[in-house]
């Protein structure tokens, strides 16, 4: 996680005295703390107090740790903060929004972004914290049987070492210049100068690329009119192709249109596969497919049959994205939300909170009013031994 927004909000917070010394007034802290409220409410703008591991395989937002996981040497240069390099390499790893946060605070951690079909890893066999760090997982910390699975069904790339596109570059936000285009299927990300040659924005939705297209020869199958090729040639697209049309005449019913097509009745005949001659001639290639295109996906036996064993149900089904809760608590200071949650607890609890902060609160007091008579600085060692003297029962 990136403390330089914290180190930053808290320097504009300091002064520099008459001595020298760098002293934080507390108007100034106060505005510093309301900034970095303000801040993290909008970098972390739902609840993490949740693991989505029980919700199984999903798609969901990603986040990978390079501080619990190594990658292999071909990696390594490229990564932000390496570490030794007699570190031995592991396997990668993902975890949930909730364990980047709750469990991996102050590691390196990197965002993937939207993957599908993955369980969260953290406190399985392929990410557990050290072991003078506590549970394996603090979401999960009574299932410590977790330690010794696998998620059999996750699907791992360089993605997760950081690394994008085809020129397997180290992804740093804060250095890219240029646009980044997510596949559809893999969900790699490519750097548009990569992809080469594009369509207009205004003529496609989704982008799958060629190496997807290559590998299921359902995707080159896929007959609409506001579909474009990207003819590839070393790498790159240099050319951009309408469709070639593929199609038999659809003589099914039109009653179950707007039905999913996993749902629909499946012919038995392939109205997509007639003459492939045509589009294996163009080899490899990109897609850019335009809004609808889904509709036009093959669903005879056949097609689906290959779309199952192949893991790719969200050509055809609802292909949702399972976030964060929002956290309602979003925009509260801490004080809010401290009250908050004392109006939550029962009466008896409630009380001794409260008698407990009033006893805090009077012995500060009592502890600061000699250096505002002398008109003394409190620093940071002043604090630290109020708390000291507290814990001692001073």
């Amino acid at each position: 996680m990136d403390t330089t927004t914290n180190d930053t909000a808290l320097d504009s917070a300091c002064e520099i005295d008459e001595d020298g010394e760098v002293v934080v007034t507390a108007c100034s802290f106060l505005v510093a703390q309301a900034d970095l409220e303000r801040e993290a409410a909008e970098v972390l703008p739902g609840k993490f107090d949740e693991c989505t591991y029980d919700k199984g395989y999903i798609r969901q937002p990603l986040y990978a740790c390079l501080t619990c996981t190594h990658p292999p040497l071909k990696y390594r240069q490229s990564a932000v903060g390496p570490g030794p390099g007699n570190q031995l390499a592991t396997d990668p790893a993902g975890m949930c929004y909730s364990c980047s946060i709750e469990c991996h605070a102050g590691h390196e951690v990197i965002e993937l972004f939207t993957k599908r079909q993955f369980r969260c890893d953290c406190g399985t066999k392929r990410l557990l914290l050290p072991a003078d760090q506590g549970a394996c997982c603090r979401l999960k910390s009574a299932r410590p049987m977790l330690a010794k699975l696998e998620n059999a069904g996750n699907v791992y790339n360089h993605n997760f070492w950081g690394m994008y596109c085809s020129c397997d570059k180290f992804y740093a936000p804060e250095d890219e210049t240029g646009v980044m285009i997510q596949c559809y299927v893999c969900n790699d990300w490519y750097h548009d100068s990569c992809i080469g040659k594009l369509p207009s924005e205004d003529e496609y939705e989704d982008y799958v690329c060629h190496l997807c297209v290559s590998k299921h020869a359902v995707l080159r199958y896929i007959d609409s009119a506001e579909l474009r090729y990207g003819r590839v040639e070393d790498g790159r697209v240099l050319h951009i192709e309408p469709a070639i049309s593929t199609s038999i005449p659809d003589t099914s019913s039109e009653r179950g249109a707007d039905e999913p097509a996993s749902k629909r009745a499946r012919p038995s005949m392939c109205r997509l596969r007639p003459d492939t001659s045509a589009i294996d001639a163009l080899q490899p290639l990109d897609l850019f497919l335009a809004d609808g295109w889904k509709s036009r996906v093959c669903t005879c036996i056949d097609c689906m049959r290959e779309i199952e064993a192949n893991r790719l149900m969200f050509l055809v089904e609802e292909d949702d994205v399972v976030e964060p809760e929002h956290d309602e608590a979003l925009g509260e200071s801490l004080y809010e939300s401290a009250m908050k949650q004392l109006r939550t607890m029962d009466h008896a609890r409630a009380i001794d909170a409260a008698s407990a902060y009033h006893s805090l609160s009077n012995n500060l007091k009592d502890y600061l009013r000699p250096f505002a008579a002398s008109g003394k600085v409190v620093k940071l060692q002043d604090i630290q031994a109020f708390f000291e003297q507290q814990k001692s029962g001073l």
